[in-house]
Order: structure tokens, then sequence, then C-alpha cells
């Protein structure tokens, strides 16, 4: 895979695996395409790091979410 990764690219995949997406603007004015904790555990199930690596990966990331989170109130 090259690191060309686009948007079309990740909505793509999502679509073709039922997986929603939002587009989002940030405070910089750029867009993002994001998904929803049960699509990224579905995108877990199909990386190609293999599904329990890449479900470990996501894990770490939600905790980290979660902590920021509380940290901010």
């Amino acid at each position: 895979m090259s690191n060309d990764f686009t948007d079309a690219d990740a909505k793509a995949i999502c679509a073709e695996l039922g997986i929603e997406t939002k587009t989002i603007t940030d405070a910089f004015g750029r867009t993002h395409v994001v998904v929803n904790a049960v699509g990224m555990r579905k995108l877990a199930d199909h990386a190609p790091i293999g599904a329990a690596a890449a479900h470990a990966t996501v894990d770490q990331l939600l905790a980290a979410a979660r902590d920021r989170h509380e940290e901010n109130g």
C-alpha cells in the first residue's frame, strides 16, 4: 500500500465494509473522515496487521481518548 491513502480511499473501504463515516472540519479548517468505535472495531477485524494486533491498537486509542476526555472534563 502506498503512503498516499486519501479520504476517498478511507470512505471506499468503509463503504465496502458497511461502516458509516462522517466528515468533520477541525479548528484549523482541515477536513477528516471519522468513524465511531464500532466502525473502528469492524476495520480492525480486516486489518493487514491482523485482527488481534489491530484490536489492541484500537483499545489503546480508545483508552487514551477516554483519559484525555476525563482530564479535560
